[in-house]
């Protein structure tokens, strides 16, 4: 009996990591979506002036909205915001600092809640060619993942999260994440200080 309880536990408890697995992916769509939707409504001025109020405490709490923002949607308006607010120097070392921080909790909540699931998903015969290649993640993905990064394919959340359920290694990640953003970073938040010296 007290076997069978624990396989009955574990089961619930793969169930519900799968079921808010899938919630945080929804989530992160839907935000996507309405993000491309209202864009046009958004204003980085608003942001700006927010930040502004913050004083001394402004790079702390323009990192901390970052992380927790680009989560959810496209860091784009958080670069520019950073290159309008603190220059090229500092607002590419605040948005590198976040942009960091945003993908690293994304793969750890991806890893932590559907890697298991992917994998179960994976065995199927279909399923055969992405899980050769995930295998190839796992034994080194640097450069797999720094080329998906310069290329536009698809919102970096939704990239850290499809790396949160492969095999590519924790290392590899963080450091194909870190060369792989600072193209980005330095084009988005130069364009920011662009925009702050015509406004």
């Amino acid at each position: 009996y007290a076997i069978l309880n624990v396989m009955q536990t574990n089961g619930k408890w793969q169930r519900l990591k799968q079921a808010t697995f899938l919630l945080f992916v929804l989530l992160v769509i839907t935000s996507l979506t309405f993000y491309f939707i209202f864009r046009e409504n958004l204003s980085i001025d608003d942001l700006r002036l927010i930040i502004q109020g913050f004083g001394i405490w402004a790079p702390l709490i323009f990192m901390l909205l970052f992380s927790l923002g680009t989560i959810f949607i496209p860091s784009t308006p958080f670069m520019l915001a950073a290159g309008i607010l603190f220059g090229l120097k500092y607002g590419f070392l605040y948005s590198m600092i976040a942009g960091l921080l945003s993908a690293i909790a994304v793969f750890s909540i991806s890893r932590k809640l559907g890697k298991e699931w992917a994998e179960n998903i994976l065995q199927k015969n279909y399923m055969k060619k992405f899980e050769e290649y995930n295998k190839r993640l796992e034994k080194g993905a640097t450069y797999d993942l720094i080329i998906l990064r310069f290329l536009p394919i698809m919102p970096f959340n939704m990239l850290n999260i499809m790396m949160g359920i492969s095999r590519i290694s924790a290392r590899d990640y963080v450091l194909g994440t870190i060369i792989g953003l600072i193209p980005s970073n330095i084009i988005t938040v130069y364009a920011g200080t662009i925009v702050a010296k015509i406004f």
